[in-house]
């Protein structure tokens, strides 16, 4: 999978975190979450993991790996073990 991939992928639709608390939405270089904040994002790869890069902090990170399985999307903070958000 290559970074224009994972753009492709995260704008082909919006996504919903697996609790239903949160609707994302990646247009542009940009995420829109709940309609109510606009980030840009970066997206880069690191020794064959994936970062999408915040311009501001949501939920006290600003880098996150992301990894795809599937229909899934798990965005991990920069030191977490567990996904902060799973996007289906």
């Amino acid at each position: 999978m290559t970074i224009s991939d994972i753009y492709e992928k995260l704008y082909s639709r919006s996504y919903y975190e697996k609790t239903g608390q949160h609707k994302f939405r990646f247009l542009n270089s940009s995420l829109f979450l709940d309609r109510r904040a606009n980030i840009p994002i970066v997206i880069h790869m690191l020794d064959g993991v994936f970062y999408l890069q915040a311009s501001k902090q949501i939920a006290n990170e600003s880098l996150f790996r992301l990894e795809m399985n599937g229909d899934e999307i798990m965005l991990y903070g920069e030191n977490r073990a567990s996904p902060l958000w799973v996007l289906e």
